[in-house]
């Protein structure tokens, strides 16, 4: 006779709470090995389990609260994880935590980012409070974006190049809301329910650019540029289809052309749009707008 699902789902809570008492970590890939289950399956147990159990990074899952393991090494690991420090330095194992203070010291190591938005201050004293509480508590919150009242429900605050980001639903679309657009924000009573598919959405693009819908672009980049295109990932899921004499073919996914249209224009004239064609249009309009507007402009002051 087999076990019903239900009594499998309630039986692997129980092994992933005592397994956190005990260890005081889980992570998701140990527990899809484990189990046996798909990753979809691990974080719907995980999201059952949020009132108690918090994500930290990198897959990894603890008890909301519950003191760190490694004397030292809790609180440093939780501010690279806040931080995206893997992206920076790939091995954080106990060599990384023993040369941290030294490096720091000696000051012959530099990370720079882009410089935070003006209104970052701002941003933050007016809406973290809120917006932090209001995701912790699964609040419905009703806010002023572009003088447009939206009703949202909030999921996770990100940071895109010193950008600050509310990701919320609203009417069952995921969206990124820029803190600086907002005037006006208010938590409210309602209480709504973790969408699975959003969670695991979020969990797999680190970007505020995230859709379920997201369309393919094709690009082309002379060798002018083509090795910054080698040297790492410049759109999002890049992947290189085809090499020449000329250039490369690089495939990638957006969820929205405000994600592509920027880094076009930045790489122009090495750079041209393949596929879809509405992007090669919306691009060229756009060119051609500008163009029409700075000759408008030149003959106003020529005269």
């Amino acid at each position: 006779m087999t076990t019903p699902a239900r009594s499998r789902s309630a039986e692997r809570l129980v092994d992933i709470l005592l397994e956190l008492h005990i260890n005081g970590v889980v992570h998701r890939s140990d527990l899809m090995q484990k189990f046996k289950i798909t990753e979809r399956t691990v974080y719907r147990d995980l999201n059952a389990l949020s009132p108690i159990v918090q994500h930290t990074g990198n897959g990894q899952y603890r008890l909301i609260h519950a003191a760190p393991i490694s004397r030292g090494q809790g609180l440093h690991n939780a501010v690279a994880n806040l931080l995206n420090a893997d992206s920076f330095f790939p091995d954080r194992g106990a060599t990384f935590w023993q040369n941290l203070e030294s490096r720091v010291e000696e000051n012959h190591i530099l990370i720079l980012s882009n410089d935070a938005a003006h209104t970052v201050q701002k941003d933050i004293r007016l809406h973290l409070t809120a917006i932090e509480k209001s995701i912790k508590n699964r609040n419905v919150c009703q806010m002023i974006y572009k003088d447009k009242t939206r009703s949202v429900n909030p999921y996770k605050l990100i940071n895109k190049k010193n950008i600050w980001y509310l990701q919320a639903t609203e009417n069952g679309r995921l969206k990124s809301f820029s803190l600086s657009q907002i005037s006006w924000f208010d938590i409210q009573k309602e209480i709504f329910i973790l969408d699975a598919g959003t969670i695991e959405l979020l969990e797999k693009n680190l970007d505020p650019w995230v859709s379920e819908d997201t369309f393919e672009v094709k690009i082309f980049t002379n060798n002018n540029i083509s090795h910054y295109f080698k040297r790492r990932d410049l759109l999002p899921e890049q992947e290189v289809m085809a090499e020449s004499h000329d250039g490369i073919t690089i495939r990638c996914q957006a969820a929205h052309e405000n994600q592509i249209l920027p880094l076009i224009f930045y790489w122009l004239p090495n750079i041209q749009v393949l596929e879809p064609e509405w992007l090669r249009v919306k691009l060229f309009e756009t060119l051609e707008g500008y163009l029409s507007t700075a000759s408008a402009n030149s003959l106003a002051e020529t005269l």
